[in-house]
C-alpha cells in the first residue's frame, strides 16, 4: 500500500564545506562576473554530493557530440541502476515511456535501491501501470512484497516510491518555504499574479519540475531518482529550463519594481502616484500594476533560491552519476524524433546512455500457417465439437494467414529500423521490449516488463507478442 511523504525519514546533512576541484571553479567564475560571492551555492553543490559515495564528481564533458557513440567498454544498464542517483526518460509521446520509468525503477528497487519515479506528464499511466487509482505530488511508498515473491528474490532492502508532478502545489510549498515571515506569505497568497503565475503561465512546469527535483536529489533519502518526462518539445524545454531558472526573477527586472530599490530617475518615474506610473494604469489597469508592484516587492526572495537550484540542477544533469535514457518504438517516426532527440541532446552537451525500444514485433514465420495441412482442416470439421460450418473455419485460416504476413512485414520493417538506429549509436546502447499481449496495470505485468530490459543479444521471445 502506498504511504504519504511524511513517512519519510530524513538524513542528518554533513557539515557545509565549499567544493573543490571544477565545481567550485565553475561557481566562483560565475561569481567573478557577477560581482557577488557563490560560495553558499558552493556550500549546497558540496552538501548534495556528500550524500553520494565517492568524492565530489566532475560534470560531463561538454565535448560530447550529437555523433558520438556510448563507449563500449561504458558501464551495463545494471551497472547504472547500481549507482547512478538519476535517471531521465526522454522520448516521443506514446511509446510507453511512463510504463517503462516505472519498469526501471521496479528493477532498481528490487535490486537493494531506494528509488522514487516522478513523472511530469499529467496524465496517470504512472499510477496506472503500478496498480494505483492515482498519484500525488507527496511521494507514495510501493507494496513490493507480491513482485519479490513472483520474482522468487531475497528483500535486498529497496523501495520503490512514485509521485506526479503538481505544478501549482510545488510553487505553493516553495514560496511556503522561502517566505521570510507569515505576513509575506499571506501577501503572496492573496496577490493575483501570484495565483495567475501558480496555475497559467507557460512554462511553469518545467520551473516546478527543477524545484520538485532539486528536493528529491538534494533531500537525503533517496539513492536514486528515475524522472519521466513529457513527450520530446517539452521534455527540451525541460533539459533547457535549468539554464533560464536563474534569470527567472532577473534583478534588472525587479528593480524597477522593488520600493526599496527605486532610486534618482526610477524613483521618481516608478514613485506611486507618478505620471509614467498612471499612465500604465490607465492601460493595463490600477488593480493589475498594484498587484504587479506588490508581487515583485513580495516575490524577491525567491530570486536566489531559483538561482542557486537553477545552478545546482546544471551541475546535477552534467553529473557522471546522471543518465539519459531515450525511449522510443520502432515505428519509424517514432524512432526518427528518438534520433532527433539523441542529437538535441549533444547539442546540450549531454549524450543518451541507452536507447529502450518498446513494442517491438518479433520475428513470425509464416510459412508455419502452411503447414496446417486440409486433411487437418477436415478432421477439425468432422469433429464437431467447435460449432462452426466449413466455410467459416477455412476463412478462419484464410484471415489467421493474412494477419502473421501482417506482423511478418511490421516485423522487417522494425528490424530495418532498429538496425538504423544500431548503425548511429552502436549495438551496445540498445534495448528490446517486444510487444505484449496485454496493457500493464499492476505490479505482476510490471515484473515482466522489466525482465526485458536485457541486452540486444538477448531476442525478445516470440511468443509473448499478440496482433
Amino acid at each position: 500500500m502506498a504511504r504519504p511523504r511524511s513517512a519519510l525519514p530524513r538524513r542528518t546533512p554533513p557539515t557545509r564545506q565549499c567544493p573543490r576541484g571544477r565545481a567550485a571553479d565553475l561557481l566562483r567564475r560565475r561569481g567573478d562576473r557577477r560581482g557577488q560571492p557563490r560560495c553558499r551555492s558552493a556550500d549546497r553543490w558540496r552538501l548534495l554530493h556528500s550524500r553520494t559515495s565517492g568524492p565530489l564528481s566532475a560534470p560531463r564533458s561538454p565535448s560530447v557530440t550529437a555523433s558520438s557513440s556510448p563507449d563500449p567498454n561504458a558501464s551495463t544498464l545494471r551497472d547504472l541502476l547500481d549507482s547512478g542517483r538519476l535517471i531521465v526518460c526522454v522520448g516521443p509521446g506514446g511509446v510507453g515511456k511512463t510504463t517503462t520509468s516505472a519498469a526501471i525503477g521496479l528493477r532498481a528497487a528490487m535490486a537493494g535501491r531506494k528509488t522514487i519515479v516522478m513523472t511530469i506528464d499529467p496524465a496517470k499511466r504512472l499510477a496506472n501501470s503500478l496498480g494505483l487509482d492515482d498519484l500525488t505530488n507527496d511521494p507514495q511508498q510501493i507494496d513490493l512484497s507480491d513482485a519479490l515473491a513472483m520474482a522468487g528474490g531475497e528483500d535486498q532492502g529497496g523501495e520503490l516510491w512514485a509521485m506526479m508532478l503538481d505544478a501549482e502545489k510545488t510553487f505553493d510549498d516553495m514560496v511556503t518555504r522561502h517566505a521570510p515571515d507569515k505576513g509575506a506569505l499571506a501577501r503572496a497568497k492573496e496577490n493575483n499574479i501570484y495565483r495567475l503565475l501558480s496555475s497559467a503561465l507557460h512554462g511553469m512546469q518545467e520551473y516546478m519540475a527543477l524545484e520538485k527535483l532539486h528536493d528529491l536529489y538534494t533531500g537525503g533519502y533517496f539513492d536514486l531518482v528515475i524522472l519521466d518526462t513529457p513527450p520530446t518539445k517539452n521534455a527540451l524545454e525541460f533539459l533547457e529550463t535549468p539554464g533560464r531558472a536563474s534569470t527567472f526573477f532577473d534583478e534588472r527586472i525587479i528593480k524597477w519594481f522593488l520600493p526599496n530599490r527605486r532610486s534618482g530617475l526610477l524613483g521618481r518615474v516608478f514613485n506611486p502616484g507618478s505620471v509614467v506610473l498612471g499612465l500604465i494604469s490607465r492601460v493595463l489597469g490600477e488593480s493589475f500594476v498594484n498587484d504587479l508592484v506588490e508581487f515583485f516587492d513580495t516575490f524577491h526572495y525567491l530570486q536566489e533560491a531559483l538561482q542557486q537550484n537553477g545552478e545546482l540542477i546544471e551541475f546535477i544533469l552534467r553529473d557522471p552519476l546522471t543518465h539519459f535514457f531515450v525511449i522510443t518504438s520502432a515505428d519509424p517516426r517514432r524512432m526518427k524524433e528518438a534520433v532527433y532527440f539523441h542529437e538535441k541532446l549533444g547539442q546540450l552537451d549531454q549524450r543518451a546512455d541507452f536507447f529502450i525500444i518498446n513494442r517491438v514485433i518479433p520475428r513470425f514465420h509464416p510459412e508455419d500457417i502452411a503447414k496446417i495441412e486440409d486433411a487437418d482442416l477436415d478432421a477439425l470439421l468432422t469433429s464437431g465439437d467447435h460449432g462452426a460450418t466449413s466455410t467459416q473455419i477455412r476463412g478462419l485460416r484464410q484471415r489467421l494467414e493474412t494477419h502473421y504476413l501482417q506482423l511478418a512485414r511490421l516485423a522487417i520493417r522494425d528490424r530495418e529500423a532498429i538496425a538504423g538506429l544500431a548503425a548511429r549509436v552502436g549495438e551496445e546502447a540498445l534495448r528490446l521490449i517486444p510487444l505484449l499481449g496485454e496493457d500493464v496495470h499492476n505490479l505482476s505485468n510490471l515484473l515482466r516488463l522489466s525482465d526485458f530490459i536485457t541486452p540486444i543479444d538477448s531476442p525478445p521471445q516470440t511468443g509473448t507478442a499478440q496482433g
